[in-house]
């Protein structure tokens, strides 16, 4: 099946709605919340975000990383 367009014409009734419709989609789609899923899943339930402990962390990284070179350099 085919359509048959003039080059001479500017916008045929088909054209006007298919540009129509595509801009109702398109305003229908950007007015849907952006879901993922992620933030609501099982697996992130009862979880923190880093807080006041992650100085902790960094601290048991730095030692880890000194204690690899002590051990190159020694040996």
């Amino acid at each position: 099946m085919g359509i048959l367009v003039e080059k001479d014409e500017d916008k045929s009734e088909l054209s006007r709605r298919i540009s129509a419709d595509l801009r109702e989609r398109a305003a229908k789609s950007s007015k849907q919340e952006d879901y993922d899923g992620v933030e609501d899943s099982e697996y992130l339930r009862n979880t923190r975000k880093t807080n006041s402990f992650s100085w902790f962390w960094f601290i048991l990284v730095f030692l880890a990383a000194a204690a690899l070179v002590i051990i190159f350099i020694v040996h």
